[in-house]
């Protein structure tokens, strides 16, 4: 399984990424989309395969990439920025 992490602070993209994460993806992965001390103003897709991770406050973009790795459950790890 592929774990892919996505750092996000207020970005609104983070939505369309994980779509299209969602979309395009071929075998089994799971998307970790870290919310650095804020909340999207709408609901993240509801999907076995996405895991949201809220962190508090923020805490910067190298503690939210370690916070997702943390709970990471794949073999392997990826990251990506909510605008790609």
């Amino acid at each position: 399984m592929l774990s892919i992490v996505i750092p996000s602070y207020k970005d609104p993209l983070l939505h369309k990424t994980i779509d299209s994460l969602l979309e395009n993806a071929i075998g089994e992965i799971e998307i970790i989309a870290v919310l650095d001390g804020y909340w999207p103003k709408s609901r993240v897709k509801e999907d076995p395969r996405v895991r949201i991770l809220h962190l508090g406050r923020n805490r910067g973009m190298r503690r939210a990439i370690n916070a997702g790795v943390d709970i990471a459950r794949g073999e392997y790890i990826m990251r990506t920025d909510e605008h790609c």
